[in-house]
């Protein structure tokens, strides 16, 4: 499968699995298939209540054609299919896509989809490096697995003694998010120390901040202590 990395709001570098050709088309047919069976409830229904004319195209014609759009606005970028795929739409600048972004993927499905009989989507997202359909290039989005492959080193937790004797109390104020960029951060060190050296005191220097610790302390250690000061206290909350 292929990877993509993003930096985040906070220069944390995440790296997504990405939904492939396959995800894709069956995460459509998913939704092909909701297509026509509202369409064919809603086709008996004005049968029998015999409604014709404008009621007709608003009510079989314009959700079907907002679906994806109102879909991905309202559900966190997943349509049903794409729900039911496990894959989501986010913006390749670390964001959450916003409705400009969207409206743009929603516009171009008439060339990717629709014209071309979806030739466009296929050709651009088995082609392009980032597995974008045109629509995506031009919205700057892609389509990324919701659940990526993980191993127990890669979560927030870290195993920590029975007794263990917490250094920073504050630290509960974080968030299990926070817990999980500082992870990346140190999993980013592990691998290329060198390289992370700047990103690693970054961090530190934040979490510092946002718990209130003002000595110069070790930063790998510092941050490796923070992970285990974590676990522990918000595992005693939790039970």
């Amino acid at each position: 499968m292929q990877n993509i990395t993003i930096q985040t709001t906070q220069n944390i570098d995440i790296e997504y699995e990405l939904a492939g050709l396959g995800d894709r088309l069956v995460a459509y047919l998913i939704d092909l298939l909701i297509y026509s069976a509202y369409w064919i409830i809603m086709a008996l229904l004005l049968q029998l209540v015999k409604y014709e004319g404008g009621v007709v195209f608003v009510l079989m014609g314009l959700p079907i054609l907002l679906y994806q759009l109102l879909c991905e606005i309202f559900l966190n970028g997943q349509s049903i299919g794409k729900k039911a795929k496990g894959i989501r739409v986010i913006s390749l600048d670390g964001n959450q896509p916003h409705i400009g972004q969207y409206l743009i993927r929603w516009a171009f499905r008439i060339v990717d989809t629709m014209i071309s009989s979806g030739l466009v989507a296929v050709l651009t997202i088995a082609l392009s490096e980032k597995t974008q359909r045109l629509g995506d290039m031009l919205a700057g989005t892609t389509v990324v697995r919701t659940q990526r492959r993980t191993m127990i080193q890669d979560t927030i937790f870290m195993e920590t003694e029975v007794h263990h004797l917490v250094k920073y109390p504050r630290v509960i104020e974080l968030s299990d998010r926070d817990i999980s960029l500082i992870k990346e951060v140190l999993n980013r060190f592990d691998k290329l120390p060198h390289e992370s050296n700047a990103l690693l005191l970054k961090t530190t220097t934040k979490v510092q901040e946002l718990i209130g610790i003002q000595e110069i302390i070790d930063a790998e250690y510092f941050l490796r202590d923070v992970i285990k000061d974590y676990n522990y206290l918000s595992g005693k909350e939790r039970s």
